[in-house]
C-alpha cells in the first residue's frame, strides 16, 4: 500500500510547513482542530529521525499546537505518538497526534478509556469532504498568517 503522506495529494491537508515536517489537519477528525504533525522524509519510526530532524520536531510541534489551539478554541490538548502497530501506529510513516482538549469534549473520560475511545474514533469516524476540508485548512492558515510574529518566538 502506498504510504498516504509521501506525495505531492498530502499538500491538501497542509496548513503550515517547515523544513523537515508538515502540519495537517486529520481527515478524520476525533475532536476540533486534531490535527497532525509529519515528517517530509519518509521515516516509520521517531528513532529514524536524523540530529537536524529531531532538533526541529519540538520547535515545530509547538507551533503547530498553536495554530490547532487557536483553531479549536481550546487551551490544553494531548500529543499522541504511535510507534509501531502494537502501539496503534495505523499508517508506517511518523507522524505525531495533536488533540486539542476541552473541559467534557468527545474523549472525555478516564485516561485509561480515553486512548480506548481516541482509537475507535479515529478509524469510525466520518472522513471530511473536499469541501469542508478545504474551508478548514484555509481557516487554519489564516489564523497561521495572522499570527506568524507570535508562532516564529516558539
Amino acid at each position: 500500500m502506498k504510504c498516504p503522506f509521501c506525495g505531492p495529494a498530502i499538500n491538501r491537508q497542509a496548513f503550515y510547513t517547515g523544513k523537515h515536517f508538515v502540519a495537517l489537519y486529520d481527515i478524520r477528525p476525533v475532536v476540533k482542530g486534531h490535527s497532525l504533525v509529519v515528517t517530509k522524509r519518509h521515516v516509520s519510526s521517531f528513532l529514524d529521525l536524523n540530529a537536524e530532524e529531531k532538533a526541529e520536531f519540538v520547535s515545530f510541534t509547538k507551533k503547530a499546537i498553536y495554530i490547532a489551539l487557536k483553531f479549536s478554541g481550546a487551551h490544553q490538548f494531548d500529543l499522541i505518538l504511535q510507534e509501531g502497530k502494537d502501539a496503534g501506529q495505523s499508517i508506517r510513516h511518523l507522524h505525531l497526534h495533536i488533540i486539542p482538549r476541552k473541559r467534557k469534549d468527545s474523549l472525555s473520560l478516564s485516561k485509561a478509556s480515553w486512548l480506548r475511545k481516541f482509537q475507535e474514533k479515529e478509524h469510525a469516524n466520518r472522513q471530511l469532504d473536499e469541501k469542508e476540508l478545504r474551508k478548514i485548512i484555509q481557516k487554519l492558515k489564516t489564523i497561521a498568517e495572522n499570527n506568524s510574529k507570535e508562532i516564529e518566538k516558539l
